[in-house]
């Protein structure tokens, strides 16, 4: 288990097999945040910020919604989505508001009990919609795992709800990597990745990174409106958002 705060910093990347190809890759920058320890995020300089404006600041309203710490607000969740162990720690890894600007289509929520992983929460949000949905994975203490189950959620226009999501975790390190491919009829349609590498979160690394990308969440939001301009222009159909069949959790 890999305690304390830190950057994860690589590459990111979709692939569409079908019907038509289309892909892309781009280096991101997350934090990877031990939800137990949040306070100390004041000692990182003024450009990392814990509930005020910085280049980076972590807003708990940023999160999963409840009245109670993020770390027991995951933990709370875990339960109401059938997780029957006591998770003990957990670990966020995501990108933090930059400068006021929050955008995360993937936020994850590592839980480990002693020192060993348990679940991975994933927190998907939807673009224009700001709708959030959450899946459960438990997570192979022993090794990587991989796990499937139906899409309830309507993210993208570009791809139909009736689709399998199959993950593939390899648990934080000195890398972090995670896949989801989505299948239809047998058949991978689309996959999305993250590759990521460990790197020590000091006041030094945090200008470094405010040096190099300044307004990754504003990128991020115009690469998701220009990539779908692009499958627009590739005849990709579109489908509406459907009524959620049960209320989004």
């Amino acid at each position: 288990m890999q305690s304390g705060h830190a950057w994860y910093q690589g590459r990111v990347g979709h692939q569409r097999y079908s019907p038509k190809s289309h892909g892309f890759g781009y280096n991101v920058s997350y934090l990877w945040l031990d939800l137990q320890q949040l306070d100390t995020l004041a000692g990182f300089g003024r450009y990392l910020g814990l509930e005020k404006f910085a280049a980076w600041s972590f807003r708990r309203s940023d999160y999963l919604q409840g009245s109670v710490d993020l770390a027991q607000a995951v933990k709370d969740k875990v339960k109401v989505l059938g997780g029957d162990k006591e998770v003990q720690q957990v670990f966020l890894l995501s990108p933090l508001a930059n400068f006021g600007v929050f955008f995360s289509p993937l936020t994850l929520y590592y839980c480990y009990a002693d020192s060993k992983p348990l679940y991975l929460l994933a927190e998907v949000s939807n673009t224009p919609w700001n709708e959030r949905h959450y899946y459960l994975i438990p997570l192979n203490p022993m090794g990587d795992t991989e796990f499937c189950h139906d899409k309830n959620f309507h993210v993208s226009p570009f791809n139909p709800l009736d689709m399998q999501y199959q993950w593939k975790i390899a648990a934080p390190d000195a890398a972090c990597q995670l896949s989801i491919s989505n299948w239809r009829c047998g058949e991978r349609v689309f996959s999305a990745w993250l590759d990521l590498t460990r790197h020590e979160l000091s006041r030094r690394s945090v200008r470094q990174q405010l040096i190099r990308t300044p307004w990754q969440n504003v990128q991020v939001v115009f690469r998701i409106y220009w990539h779908a301009l692009k499958l627009l222009a590739k005849r990709l159909p579109v489908y509406d958002h459907p009524q959620p069949k049960e209320p989004l959790l």
